[in-house]
């Protein structure tokens, strides 16, 4: 019988018994993660407890004890869309112009000289910011993609007043953030950060052989990061983790807390091209190399008041029933892509992304049965899925990966994503446990 088939009570109620010692080791054998991600609980338990408290359900539909409160939830809310005349979030590629040439890209191939037109934005943001068109009154949008944003920063001027002011007109809030490089930096763009309180977001590779390696540009970064600083803007710092840097995370913080001290926002996120590895078990070993040193890391960013997350440590914060929510990238062309990895018609996936466009009178024109099974493409409830325990977080997976993954690199990037899970819920279970100590004393 399978750990599957042995507790389907306890599945069947959304609560996931995770048998440690399948991804770890050093933990005995009878120990589980007991996990109720859509109540937020969780315990570290031995599998008589496990069997109990299954028994319990299957005979009794309840818990007794402290783990009735595994039991204690609402239904997941969606959080997805299903037609683009309901998205709230929007993502701006004012270009595909880039002054780089970093060696793990994945818009690489889409490289040029496209830069959006006013007369899309505006048409674009027309739309967006439309109370005829949603009833909520908070949006979001983001400047990146495939070029680098800043070489457009007359386009981005134009958006951020354009969209400030129907904001303002009809009664919106919206949240700006943007992507860069970190090779542009003027008086004027730390002036708009300022009024229209940007995240600002720079990609930097902190180690001065990994950035001239992989980005190059050292220097200019890390003066675009002291001008930042010395204007009170903190900005998040964006590392792409590659097997080049993957065993240096803990140096890279060193880095950051002795260079630029004012710094306290890391992401390390692993690189998302597949064809840097040649064979699923190179996947797998660089998988594992990261998540060993990726926690590390975490920890001795924490010795420095210095957050050290991720992609999918942030995913942990979320409940997913999908995890392509409905994407509104506009891309240089007036074209709209489910996602802002694909964004040039000379990339490989571009015909499979894109499901819209602005006409040349400034008319949207969506197919709404595409971008409808682009996002029920990624969903949680495939039968690989059902007994997974971070089903809830991941929401069935990135579509741009099942896309450009193998099935054999996919497997491994779900084994993967759970080792990586459970390791951060096993670190919360144990503060929790710390800070219930402390109560108690």
């Amino acid at each position: 019988m399978t750990i599957m088939d042995r507790y389907e009570a306890l599945y069947s109620h959304n609560i996931y018994p995770v048998h440690i010692s399948d991804y770890l080791r050093g933990y005995c054998n009878d120990r589980y993660l007991l996990y109720s991600p859509l109540a937020g609980v969780m315990a570290v338990a031995d599998g008589s407890d496990v069997d109990r408290m299954n028994r319990e359900l299957g005979e009794h539909g309840v818990i007794y004890g402290e783990e009735q409160a595994m039991l204690h939830y609402n239904p997941p809310r969606p959080n997805f869309v299903t037609d683009p005349h309901d998205v709230f979030a929007l993502t701006i590629l004012p270009n595909n112009i880039c002054n780089f040439s970093c060696s793990y890209c994945y818009a690489a191939r889409g490289h040029g000289h496209d830069e959006l037109s006013d007369g899309t934005i505006r048409a674009v943001l027309d739309y967006f910011i439309d109370p005829e068109r949603l009833s909520r009154r908070d949006l979001y949008i983001s400047f990146g993609g495939g070029g680098e944003p800043l070489l457009s920063w007359p386009k981005m001027k134009l958006a951020l007043e354009y969209s400030d002011a129907l904001a303002l007109k009809h009664g919106f809030t919206i949240r700006y953030s943007f992507a860069s490089n970190g090779s542009i930096m003027s008086d004027e763009i730390i002036n708009a950060i300022h009024r229209y309180n940007i995240k600002t977001n720079i990609s930097f590779d902190i180690l001065e052989d990994v950035q001239n390696a992989q980005r190059r540009n050292y220097e200019r970064v890390c003066h675009t990061l002291d001008t930042l600083l010395a204007h009170d803007i903190t900005p998040t710092i964006n590392s792409v983790i590659t097997p080049l840097n993957v065993v240096r995370q803990c140096e890279m913080v060193e880095r950051v807390h002795d260079r630029f001290p004012g710094l306290r926002r890391l992401s390390f996120d692993y690189v998302v091209d597949g064809n840097l590895f040649e064979a699923v078990e190179e996947l797998k070993k660089f998988y594992d190399t990261y998540i060993d040193n990726f926690f590390q890391a975490q920890k001795l960013g924490m010795q420095y008041g210095i957050s050290v997350s991720s992609i999918k440590y942030h995913n942990l914060e979320q409940i997913k029933t999908r995890a392509c929510a409905g994407g509104f990238d506009l891309t240089p062309q007036g074209r709209f892509s489910m996602c802002f990895f694909v964004s040039s018609p000379q990339e490989l996936l571009y015909d499979d992304f894109i499901y819209g466009k602005v006409n040349g009178d400034g008319r949207l024109e969506f197919d709404r049965e595409k971008f409808r099974d682009l996002v029920e493409a990624s969903e949680n409830r495939r039968d690989e899925c059902r007994h997974c325990f971070i089903r809830w977080h991941c929401g069935g997976g990135c579509l741009y990966h099942m896309k450009s993954y193998t099935p054999e690199m996919l497997d491994v990037m779900c084994n993967f994503q759970r080792k990586f899970s459970l390791i951060a819920l096993l670190n919360k279970a144990e503060y929790l446990d710390r800070q219930a100590r402390c109560t108690e004393t």
